[in-house]
């Protein structure tokens, strides 16, 4: 008999499982996988720690994540990302703004852009987004009269920020919301010092085994559920039983576990059909250096991003080699498509070989990654979170959901690590969210 039965080891799990375990709860954690962490493992590979993706921490040390970390003791240092560039089609770097400053600096707008950049800053700081839930990001800004280098920003902030490189998709409330979290933290994106594995994996994992276990390479059968009530799982045609059942799963895997047909709460049973975010990520394993930059590098064809982690956190490639991540977002429905994601994938690899051009010599090993689900939720009109689940259900005691497929603040991890601290404060009634750290 456990306190708390946690079915997935995705970081959202792990976090919520780590805090319980820390507040002297028994926790068991379940996960079909060999390992937990979900979609923010690491894979190690010849001396070099690989994420799963570019897997910067939003707002840094001011994050949910940091949160987590803090409620179990942890403190941990995070890197501040350098300049990030704009890089043309004539590999000509152009400073992309991270704040507003960087409007007044960068090349990329016209005095008059530059200014209406600034306006706009200021009306989503002052939280002015009434309205904006009706209109995608191509419609708001074809209203706001936004175009030249400004919608050219804004596309890639889009793709970035929101991990949808469809403009006509994305949703101009989330952008809103989200660029006024940057404002209003004055960090964007950082990244742990020592790596994710170090710094945020293992002490996760540490702290949830101190009263809780973990069982990997184990598939839950269901939840079982008993007069409207969680009262464990089965495994293998065995219950075991808890006082609180906590499901880890994206939305879109629910019914493998729940019959969600059965359940009378009707987010629940439009959360089975949410569209995830999908793309690209490539990593460059690199004999030496070939650039010192530590910001983020942006290109429009196809639209996509990297960042040399390396010069970030050292330690995660070995000494003397660096370590470049590379990742294109990709409509789920294009990924669906073989033939346009090698496409997508062959005018990447080409931009990026032609930008640094000793690269493919002095690459050790290149992996790719063609992911189906980035982040288990895309931010477009009808995918907010009134239309996705919340931490409990209707007519169900004692289950609970966390994950970036919940009603969670933010956009891609951030989703994920804010459901940890939305769920652990419905359960517990104890700790401040984030955004009041």
């Amino acid at each position: 008999m456990y306190d708390f039965i946690i079915v997935g080891g995705g970081i959202a799990g792990l976090e919520l499982g780590a805090m319980l375990s820390h507040d002297g709860r028994s926790v068991l954690m379940v996960e079909k996988a060999e390992h937990v962490g979900g979609r923010s493992f690491v894979h190690t590979k010849e001396g070099f720690e690989l994420d799963n993706g570019i897997h910067l921490v939003r707002f840094g040390r001011k994050s949910a994540l940091a949160s987590v970390l803090r409620h179990i003791g942890k403190e941990i240092e995070f890197r501040h990302l350098g300049k990030s560039y704009l890089i043309d089609g004539q590999n000509e770097f152009i400073l992309f703004p991270t704040g507003p400053s960087g409007f007044l600096t960068s090349g990329l707008f016209s005095f008059s852009e530059r200014l209406k950049a600034l306006g706009i800053m200021l009306q989503f700081k002052r939280g002015g987004t009434s309205g904006l839930e009706r209109f995608t990001v191509e419609e708001w800004m074809q209203s706001a009269g936004i175009r030249g280098g400004l919608k050219r920003y804004f596309n890639l902030v889009c793709a970035s920020m929101l991990v949808c490189p469809v403009a006509s998709v994305a949703s101009a409330q989330a952008l809103s919301e989200n660029i006024n979290m940057v404002l209003k933290t004055g960090i964007s994106v950082e990244y742990p010092s020592h790596g994710w594995q170090k710094d945020i994996l293992d002490p996760l994992t540490e702290a949830l085994r101190r009263h809780g276990k973990i069982m990997t390479g184990t598939r839950v059968d269901s939840v079982v559920i008993e007069n409207n009530r969680a009262t464990g799982v089965k495994i293998n045609g065995t219950v075991t039983n808890a006082d609180t059942v906590i499901v880890d799963v994206p939305s879109q895997d629910l019914g493998k576990i729940l019959d969600v047909r059965g359940m009378s709460d009707e987010r629940l049973k439009t959360a089975v059909g949410l569209v995830p975010t999908s793309g690209i990520s490539i990593d460059y394993a690199i004999d030496g250096t070939i650039s010192d930059s530590s910001g983020l590098l942006y290109l429009e064809d196809p639209l996509s991003f990297g960042c040399f982690v390396s010069n970030l956190s050292p330690g995660i490639a070995p000494q003397g080699k660096s370590l470049l991540t590379w990742f294109c977002p990709i409509h789920n429905e294009d990924m669906k498509q073989k033939g346009r994601t090698a496409a997508y994938q062959e005018r990447l690899e080409s931009r990026i070989e032609s930008i640094f051009p000793s690269l493919k010599e002095r690459t050790l090993f290149q992996r790719v990654l063609h992911l189906n689900m980035v982040d288990g939720v895309e931010l477009s009109i009808g995918q907010l979170s009134d239309k996705r689940l919340g931490y409990g259900i209707r007519g169900i005691d004692n289950l609970y959901f966390v994950g970036d497929t919940t009603a969670a603040p933010g956009a891609g991890g951030d989703i994920a690590h804010e459901s940890s601290i939305g769920c652990y404060r419905q359960i517990t009634g104890k700790m401040r969210s984030a955004g009041n750290t």
